[in-house]
């Protein structure tokens, strides 16, 4: 798996605000999101399309790890009334109380 990384900030490629012109492109970066490539012809690609100029470079990913898989919460799917899941250390101080 392949992305696009800012070398001087870190931060990875999510997405482009495509200007007019050539090099009018601006990249949107994140540490927390990123588009990935399923090969390096993909990545090279989008590179050149999104013109990202020598301030950035693809990176190989490793693969990612599951952590958890989270459960429907009700039949019909996920309940997106719920926002964020709290931590078991959490759950265990408000037991405590």
């Amino acid at each position: 798996m392949y992305t696009i990384q800012n070398i001087r900030t870190g931060k990875f490629l999510f997405g482009t605000a495509f200007g007019y012109g050539a090099g009018s492109s601006k990249q949107r970066t994140s540490f927390e999101m990123m588009v990935t490539y399923d090969s390096l012809f993909s990545a090279k690609a989008d590179f050149l399309h999104r013109q990202c100029g020598h301030d950035y470079r693809i990176v190989r990913l490793k693969p990612p790890e599951v952590d958890r898989v989270i459960m429907y919460d009700t039949p019909s799917g996920y309940d997106t009334g719920v926002r964020e899941e709290r931590s078991r250390k959490a759950k265990r101080r408000n037991r405590q109380k």
